[in-house]
C-alpha cells in the first residue's frame, strides 16, 4: 500500500528529539531551513563530536544560522523570501540527497559532492523526486526549483531514501513512496515529523524556551 508523504503547509518551526544517526539529524535541521523556519533537534544528540562538526558546517553552508548549545542543535534560515543562497558542497554521500533538496531553493545553480567521489550514484533517485539534476565529473549540479515526481518512490528499504523523499514532500504535495518500513529503525520518527510539521513554535536560536516561557520566568 502506497503512502502519501505530508507537505508543509506553514515553515517548519519547532523542536524534536534526537535521533542518532546524523542522517536523520541533518533532515530534522533541513526541515526548517527549506521551509523558512527553525528547528532545534534537543540534547543527546547520541552523535560523534566529529560528526556534529562536520553537520553544523554542512547545514551552514545553505546559508542557515546554525547554533550549537547545551539545549541542542538549531537551524534557521536567514532568508526572509523563501530563497536560499547559491551554495557548494562537499558532504558524506548519506546525507547529499538532502542537501540536494535544499539546493532547489537555491537562487541558482548548486554544485553537490560527496566525500567519497560518488554523488552521481544520487542521481537517478533525485531525477524521480523532481530535481533538476546533470551529473559534472564527481560532482552533481541542482537547478533551481521542484517538479512533479515521477510516480511511486521505491526505497528498497534504504532510509536515506525515505529521509529524503520526506524532504521533498514538504516543498512538493504529493509524494509517494511505497511505505514507511525504513523509517522503523527509528521508532515514532514519522509521528514525531507529523507533530513537528504542526507545532508552529517561535524559537530563539540556541534556546529551548518559547517567548512565552520568557514571561513566565520573569
Amino acid at each position: 500500500m502506497t503512502v502519501e508523504l505530508p507537505c508543509a503547509a506553514i515553515p517548519v518551526r519547532g523542536r524534536v528529539d534526537a535521533v542518532a544517526l546524523e542522517v536523520a539529524v541533518t533532515a530534522l535541521l533541513l526541515a526548517g531551513v527549506v521551509t523558512g523556519g527553525t528547528v532545534m533537534v534537543r540534547e543527546p544528540l547520541g552523535l560523534e563530536p566529529d560528526a556534529v562538526r562536520r553537520l553544523r558546517a554542512g547545514v551552514a553552508r545553505t546559508g542557515a544560522y546554525v547554533v550549537a548549545s547545551a539545549d541542542g542543535l538549531t537551524a534557521t534560515t536567514r532568508s526572509t523570501a523563501g530563497e536560499l543562497p547559491q551554495f557548494d558542497v562537499t558532504v558524506p554521500m548519506d546525507v547529499l540527497p538532502l542537501y540536494a533538496v535544499a539546493a532547489t531553493r537555491a537562487g541558482d545553480e548548486c554544485a553537490l559532492s560527496a566525500s567519497d567521489g560518488t554523488a552521481a550514484a544520487w542521481a537517478p533517485l533525485l531525477v524521480q523526486l523532481g530535481l533538476g539534476v546533470c551529473v559534472e565529473g564527481e560532482s552533481i549540479v541542482v537547478a533551481p526549483g521542484l517538479g512533479e515526481p515521477a510516480g511511486v518512490v521505491d526505497h528498497d528499504g534504504d532510509v536515506r531514501v525515505a529521509l529524503t523523499a520526506l524532504l521533498v514532500a514538504l516543498l512538493q504535495p504529493g509524494v509517494q513512496v511505497v511505505d514507511t518500513t525504513p523509517l522503523d529503525v527509528f521508532p515514532g520518527f514519522l509521528d514525531r515529523w507529523t507533530t513537528l510539521l504542526e507545532a508552529d513554535e517561535y524559537l530563539l536560536p540556541g534556546s529551548a524556551l518559547l517567548p512565552s516561557d520568557y514571561v513566565v520566568r520573569s
